[in-house]
């Protein structure tokens, strides 16, 4: 397949690794493995938030729309507690727990061992076009493979003169 001509400063999506990491799924780790890593996940999310306990579980009181019961602290403790085996966050609170801390990089943590890479943005918007662009060089490619295997001179039937 012919190479087309870029500008300098355009990167190629597919050439990029370091960029865009290529993963695949590992061996599934034990159950409690991924509590404890999530636990651990979790409670750096909230470091970084620079957010109390307290300002997190009624945001995600908030979030999720609970009128009649609410998130408390303990329950943020326990999802947090990597020696707390059997109290771990349902996907929809951990959505709410996400969106509270604004730690969308957890959806990276959690999907790393299936191989998966979560894109946001702008960084979608580019893998996207890389994408299109990639598919746009094979499809050029097929067209100047057809053509060159056409005959040069193309015989028009008689009558379409």
């Amino acid at each position: 397949m012919a190479k087309t001509r870029r500008h300098p400063d355009q990167a190629d999506l597919f050439e990029l690794a370091e960029l865009y990491p290529v993963k695949a799924p590992v061996p599934l780790p034990r159950a409690l493995d991924f509590n404890r890593m999530l636990a651990n996940a979790m409670s750096e999310a909230i470091r970084q938030s620079g957010k109390t306990r307290e300002a997190i579980a009624a945001e995600m009181t908030q979030i999720l729309g609970y009128e009649d019961a609410s998130i408390t602290v303990a329950q943020l403790n326990a999802y947090t507690s990597a020696a707390r085996e059997t109290h771990t966050i349902s996907l929809v609170r951990f959505l709410a727990f996400v969106r509270a801390t604004g730690a969308s990089w957890l959806w990276d943590e959690v999907l790393h061992d299936e191989g998966l890479t979560v894109l946001q943005g702008a960084e979608a918007l580019h893998a996207q076009a890389g994408l299109y662009r990639k598919q746009a060089q094979e499809l050029l490619s097929r067209a100047e493979a057809a053509e060159r295997a056409a005959p040069s001179k193309v015989r028009v039937p008689r009558g379409r003169r």
